[in-house]
């Protein structure tokens, strides 16, 4: 089976996916800690950093520089394994991209219990609620101002960075109207990371940090909207 062929297989099963009886059960004990946030603003830095056990999700998608195969995520083109695995109820979870790439997370990936993180899009935070966990909790990473964002990912060499950018506008959209969502801002990794702890354990955070975050949201979404993102990457 070619990827294609896969992707199309993977599209079509996504909207009615469960996971079997086993998986279901295993979640609830867990914590699932879902870093959240537009691409380059430190997600996987942070993940690093919190000292937790990270979840890695299967994905189709090639390596971006600085990525390693069951480090950062299981690089897979076993697709026929894949598909079985699909039928079997033995993914978590699963969704196809928009730019049609296979995301999913395999039960063999989480803890037995406790907190655990990964990152997660935006959009599907409301699945992972319905799956049984003992508790989601989606902490949104904002860039400390629009500029340094721009700096960020200007130097991201990637031919996919146009839709990353188009995901960056969909998941600050939904992150702003969901009251489940915590935001962070990663001005410093230290204060960051400092302030998922509290939340995580929660504690209260400083609120004109979590309002900081809000707003640059806010302005992201006015430079993007006013502003052809090709501009910043003709150059790709």
């Amino acid at each position: 089976m070619d990827k294609q062929n896969f992707i199309t297989w993977a599209k079509k099963l996504e909207s009615t996916y469960q996971a079997n009886e086993e998986v279901r059960s295993s979640l609830s004990k867990i914590d699932l800690i879902a870093i959240v946030g537009p691409t380059g603003v430190g997600k996987t830095t942070i993940i690093d950093s919190l000292g937790l056990p990270y979840v890695k999700s299967d994905v189709t998608r090639a390596k971006r520089p600085g990525e390693k195969k069951d480090k950062n995520y299981h690089f897979r083109d076993d697709y026929l394994e894949m598909l079985k695995e699909i039928k079997d109820g033995k993914y978590v979870q699963f969704v196809v991209s928009g730019s049609g790439e296979f995301y999913g997370t395999r039960a063999s990936s989480y803890p037995k219990q406790g907190a655990c993180t990964m990152a997660i899009l935006a959009h599907a935070i409301p699945d992972f609620q319905k799956m049984g966990f003992n508790r989601v909790l989606p902490v949104f990473i904002m860039p400390p101002g629009y500029v340094e964002w721009m700096r960020r990912i200007g130097n991201i060499r990637s031919g996919d960075i146009n839709e990353r950018i188009t995901e960056a506008i969909k998941s600050m959209n939904i992150a702003i109207r969901d009251d489940h969502f915590k935001f962070v801002l990663n001005d410093s990794l230290d204060l960051a990371i400092n302030d998922i702890k509290k939340i995580i354990a929660g504690e209260p955070v400083d609120n004109h940090r979590t309002l900081l975050a809000r707003e640059t949201a806010d302005v992201l979404l006015e430079k993007l909207g006013d502003q052809n993102d090709d501009v910043y990457f003709e150059n790709e």
